[in-house]
């Protein structure tokens, strides 16, 4: 199924004071032929399928954007807010992220709850960055749920350059991550919600790369004692999952078992990374 024909409207959400939102919307618009668009709202731009806002506020408290979208006539069945990471490791990195709050938000959102992610789209988005930065200094991977917005009707993502100012300006990278939001296609495979590990999902990232499978919601260890019941239910629901997937090398047996029951209990399963492998 190539579900991006479905796909009749994406937003990619651009924010000035953004060194690399700005970097990479500079890339998409010197890619393409975008034409600007009558709007009072937003400084907008379309081509194709492909609506490109620019705006002066920050991605991360922008609850409720695709409402205002609408008010001002932009519909939207896939949001991407293109962001920078930051990270005091440096290190130089390409990531893509679903989010939400387990417990009280530090960068936007609301308290204890979680946008809807985009599975499809952040698999394909993370395998094409993976792919063309292979023979750059950057590296792909997923990053676990994490920050603001949270209350969006309208599934999204993030797509970031990281980890630092020298890397947000870096014009290779701009135009890797403006390549592949250009070159969205993504294939109906089967959806997990993946639990443990750290947060740039290590585990997750290379199923996600190598076997037949999309992560929703990704909670890493530091993030597992806030989930009670309610909340996985909201990550299974609103990643519309298929099953679960624990790292189960990076928990606590107690942690780990208690996890599975919840997970039963609710009526996932939760499988093995060679019973994902096994189902491609």
């Amino acid at each position: 199924m190539n579900w991006i024909n479905g796909m009749r409207n994406i937003t990619i959400i651009s924010s000035r004071g953004d060194p690399a939102s700005a970097n990479i919307a500079e890339k998409l618009k010197a890619m393409r032929q975008w034409r600007a668009a009558e709007n009072s709202c937003f400084t907008t731009s379309t081509h194709g399928h492909f609506t490109l806002v620019e705006m002066d506020e920050y991605h991360i408290y922008q609850d409720g954007i695709d409402d205002k979208l609408e008010e001002c006539g932009i519909e939207s069945n896939l949001i991407i807010f293109a962001s920078k990471h930051r990270s005091e490791n440096g290190r130089k990195i390409l990531t893509v992220h679903p989010t939400g709050n387990t417990g009280e938000p530090m960068l936007g959102g609301r308290p204890r709850e979680l946008a809807i992610p985009a599975p499809q789209a952040m698999r394909n988005l993370l395998c094409t960055l993976h792919k063309r930065s292979i023979d750059t200094e950057f590296g792909a991977t997923l990053e676990a749920t994490h920050h603001g917005p949270t209350m969006l009707h309208t599934p999204s993502l993030y797509v970031e350059i990281g980890s630092g100012e020298e890397e947000w300006v870096d014009d290779g990278a701009g135009e890797i991550v403006a390549e592949a939001i250009l070159a969205l296609q993504c294939a109906d495979v089967p959806i997990a919600v993946g639990f443990g590990g750290g947060h740039y999902a290590p585990r997750q990232t290379k199923l996600t790369l190598e076997a037949e499978v999309a992560f929703g919601h990704i909670f890493p260890n530091y993030q597992l004692e806030r989930l009670d019941e309610e909340m996985i239910r909201e990550a299974f629901l609103k990643s519309d999952a298929d099953f679960g997937y624990i790292d189960r090398k990076a928990m606590r047996a107690n942690l780990r078992n208690k996890l599975i029951e919840t997970i039963n209990r609710l009526g996932y399963n939760v499988l093995r990374e060679k019973e994902i492998r096994g189902r491609g």
